[in-house]
């Protein structure tokens, strides 16, 4: 299994309290999710690992912020 490097990520919170990360390849990528999700009122959205996100239980995206890699 390769192991991709994600540049990118968004942090977001559960009806339940729990935080919830996206992960991206690109800024274009994590911008497009933002939009897909929240403008388009959609009710999944998925990052580049697969994961798919609930978008009616998210309360709070936060902005998205670079990953640091070592």
């Amino acid at each position: 299994m390769t192991d991709k490097k994600y540049t990118h990520k968004i942090v977001m919170y559960d009806v339940n309290g729990l935080v919830r990360t996206a992960r991206f390849e690109s800024e274009n990528q994590a911008i497009h999710f933002i939009d897909w999700a929240v403008m388009q009122d959609t009710k999944f959205a998925s990052d580049n690992s697969g994961i798919r996100f609930n978008m009616n239980n998210i309360v709070q995206i936060n902005p998205f912020e670079v990953i640091e890699h070592d």
